[in-house]
């Protein structure tokens, strides 16, 4: 009897549900449904199938969900000095190791991975990041750099640079970190926001306006309105300044920073019953702030309400009570209320916080001179002098 050409039995198909694509699926569609801890067992359930392949996919997963130690036993068991994907083997287990606060053995494995591929730019991130966790910055800045060679025009890398030049105070190379920035990606907000805070440190105020202006045309928020209103209240455009005030007060009404600025313009206008108006709305929502509590004592003062001002005076100075503005203004406060004695025990306070306080010498000189004790006055006046 001879063999059969064919068989009329069809060959089974093996199972989808055995596959390494259901299986891959099924991790995902669990880690979406908040199911991450059967999601772990799905993605170690691969990884356990075959030692030999190097999974990374499943790895990436397991490390996105901070499952360091499942990841890192998978890694562990792979040969990496005959693996072609050595050096991502070793970027995977310097993250491991990073996640877990083993810093010096993810320093030393991820230096194995740069020697291997240094032009990797993410493995110079990881790098940057072992350097910083022990403190080392100048040496996370170096390994930065490198990663920003790796990859010229990834803008994130800059913006990691010139916020950590930022922390350390060194404004004028955070600078330039935040302006390649904005030439890479010119109409991201935050990259100009941050730029014109440097100007701001720089004391280059303009600047400043014109980086606040372009963060504000590509979305920013009502809070930068307040910071772009600033910078031109200081650079005397005050027109601008209120417009961009009220502009953010239009659309976030309890901006604190914006009330109390914008009623310190409009006190020095001269407009005290609109300076008082907004006073009064920030009173509302910080109620114990000495600073507040001490411009509206001094808007009451310019409307010729001594009494009440200096109630208001008192307040702040219970909250803070050797602020030396407070104190000299409640001693010009009680002067035009014709409190002699009371004002000179104000300023003696604030000689014994701020001894060289020429502005508050030139005050208690007046009083002196007011009570007809020429001679105290005149030592008064010509120490003000020597100070100012």
């Amino acid at each position: 009897m001879g063999v059969p050409l064919a068989s009329n039995v069809k060959q089974k198909r093996p199972s989808l549900k055995s596959s390494y694509l259901w299986n891959s699926l099924q991790g995902k569609w669990h880690h979406w449904s908040g199911k991450t801890d059967v999601a772990i067992q799905d993605w170690v359930d691969l990884l356990n199938q075959d030692s030999t392949k190097a999974r990374f996919t499943e790895v990436r997963h397991l490390i996105e969900v901070q499952a360091f130690q499942e990841a890192r036993d998978y890694l562990e068991r792979l040969d990496r000095d005959h693996h072609e994907d050595s050096a991502e083997i070793s970027y995977l287990l310097a993250q491991c190791y990073l996640g877990q606060a083993l810093i010096p053995q993810a320093k030393q494995i991820i230096e194995r991975a740069i020697h291997e591929k240094p032009q990797k730019a993410c493995y110079w991130d990881l790098l940057a990041d072992c350097h910083l966790e022990l403190g080392d910055w100048r040496e996370g800045i170096k390994a930065l750099d490198n990663s920003f060679r790796a990859s010229p025009q990834k803008a994130e890398t800059n913006f990691r640079l010139g916020t950590i030049y930022a922390y350390h105070e060194e404004y004028m190379e955070a600078l330039r970190c935040f302006q390649g920035c904005c030439q890479l990606k010119p109409r991201e907000s935050l990259y100009w926001e941050m730029k014109a805070e440097m100007h701001l440190q720089l004391e280059q105020l303009p600047d400043a306006c014109i980086s606040f202006d372009r963060a504000l045309r590509y979305g920013g928020t009502p809070d930068l309105a307040a910071r772009l209103a600033y910078c031109y209240i200081q650079t005397n455009q005050i027109k601008k300044g209120i417009q961009y005030y009220k502009f953010t007060l239009k659309y976030e009404p309890d901006h604190y920073d914006s009330l109390s600025n914008l009623s310190a313009v409009y006190q020095n206008q001269g407009r005290s019953q609109d300076a008082l108006n907004l006073l009064e709305r920030a009173k509302k929502i910080y109620p114990k702030d000495p600073i507040l509590l001490n411009n509206f004592a001094f808007t009451l003062v310019h409307q010729g309400r001594t009494r009440k001002a200096t109630e208001y005076y008192r307040e702040a100075l219970e909250l803070a009570p050797n602020h030396p503005l407070i104190l000299y203004n409640l001693s010009v406060c009680l002067t035009r209320k014709g409190n002699w004695q009371e004002s000179i025990e104000s300023l003696n306070q604030l000689f014994k916080i701020d001894p060289n306080h020429s502005a508050g010498w030139a005050l208690l000189g007046t009083i002196y001179d007011q009570m007809d004790q020429y001679d105290t006055a005149i030592d008064c006046f010509n120490k003000a002098l020597k100070l100012a």
